[in-house]
């Protein structure tokens, strides 16, 4: 699939102030797309739930669509016109001790990195 043809999707997309969303708009626009999503919301929950519908599409990371449960109604199909990727990262506060809460993040964060990158 292309993004221009993504384009023509009924889709759900991340709000505006998402940088997601804002990566995504940029690219639909480089296609010549219109960006006219049907349904926004700020939660990714919320977008695959309605994509589940069979009435939207979206755009999100593969694994993550993988994790939320691919079934026979809900597919990932690849964007290959033109493929994207994209670094994320995490910022955190510069304190020793970290707080319980953001230690437990960093360190399912660093996990994590570790099973992407494999």
């Amino acid at each position: 699939m292309t993004w221009a043809e993504v384009g023509q999707l009924p889709l759900c997309l991340l709000t505006p102030d998402r940088q997601n969303r804002r990566i995504i708009e940029q690219l639909l626009r480089q296609a010549g797309a219109e960006v006219s999503p049907t349904l926004e919301s700020d939660s990714i929950i919320v977008l695959f739930a309605h994509v589940r519908t069979g009435k939207w599409a979206s755009v999100m990371p593969e694994k993550l669509a993988e994790v939320l449960g691919l079934t026979e109604k809900v597919r990932a199909i690849p964007i290959v016109d033109p493929i994207v990727t994209h670094s994320i990262g995490l910022v955190v506060p510069h304190r020793n001790p970290l707080t319980p809460l953001i230690n437990a993040l960093v360190s399912e964060a660093r996990q994590l990195a570790v099973v992407l990158n494999a």
